[in-house]
C-alpha cells in the first residue's frame, strides 16, 4: 500500500507573502515538516485550510532554494 501523501498549496502562491521568521523556520527544517504556525500562516494567506500533516515536497523545496538564492 502507498503511503499517504499531504501536499501543500503550490508554494508560489504562498512563499513571497510569508513572514520572514515563517520562512527562517522553513529553511531550517531538513525533514520537510511544515510547523504549526507556518501552516496557519500560509492558511491565510491562500484563504482555505491547509493538511495539518501536509509537507514540503521536493518541488517547493528546490523553488524555495531557487529564491534564497536570487536574495543572496
Amino acid at each position: 500500500m502507498m503511503p499517504e501523501i499531504h501536499l501543500l498549496p503550490e508554494v508560489h502562491q504562498w512563499w513571497p507573502h510569508l513572514s520572514a521568521r515563517a520562512k527562517q523556520k522553513l529553511e531550517e527544517r531538513d525533514d520537510g515538516v511544515v510547523p504549526e504556525d507556518v501552516r496557519e500562516e500560509i492558511e491565510r494567506i491562500v484563504g482555505a485550510s491547509v493538511d495539518p500533516f501536509a509537507q514540503l515536497s521536493d518541488g517547493d523545496r528546490t523553488f524555495i532554494r531557487t529564491q534564497q538564492e536570487a536574495v543572496d
